[in-house]
């Protein structure tokens, strides 16, 4: 038992005892004169909002470029290509619509376009509801 505790328990200077649990933990610290036993230096100050910013600023700008190039940039040009598609429409080009109707323009006025889906068979729809033009499909085959 005595072996035990002085395992434990280590003399320091002016008799006063530094415990050392099993697992390394400190729990009473030693006289500060000791200079085995100096104390920890100062602790730093706690970060602040800019310190905190600055650190995390790489991080977002990493996730903004990544946000650009896989999100915004392919909407971006997918918008160029559906806007050039509707300005270029003409009568007589056969096109479909986003709710699956295939019909050839008849006229255009402003934001609405009239489909002829079949003979005699007329639908008024609106311009940006054309999602693609046959024709083109027809030259890349």
């Amino acid at each position: 038992m005595t072996l035990l505790f002085r395992s434990l328990f280590k003399t320091v200077s002016r008799n006063k005892y530094l415990i050392i649990p099993l697992f390394g933990l400190l729990i009473q610290s030693a006289s500060a004169q000791d200079p085995v036993f100096a104390p920890a230096p100062a602790e730093q100050a706690p970060a602040t909002f800019f310190t905190a910013l600055t650190d995390l600023l790489p991080v977002i700008v990493l996730c903004y470029g990544i946000f650009y190039f896989m999100v915004i940039k392919p909407q971006e040009s997918s918008a160029k290509k559906q806007k050039s598609l509707l300005e270029a429409l003409k009568k007589g080009d056969e096109v479909v619509t986003s709710g699956g109707l295939y019909g050839r323009i008849l006229s255009t006025e402003q934001d609405i376009v009239t489909l002829e889906l079949a003979p005699n068979v007329k639908v008024k729809v609106e311009q940006s509801h054309i999602k693609r033009r046959l024709a083109d499909e027809k030259k890349a085959a």
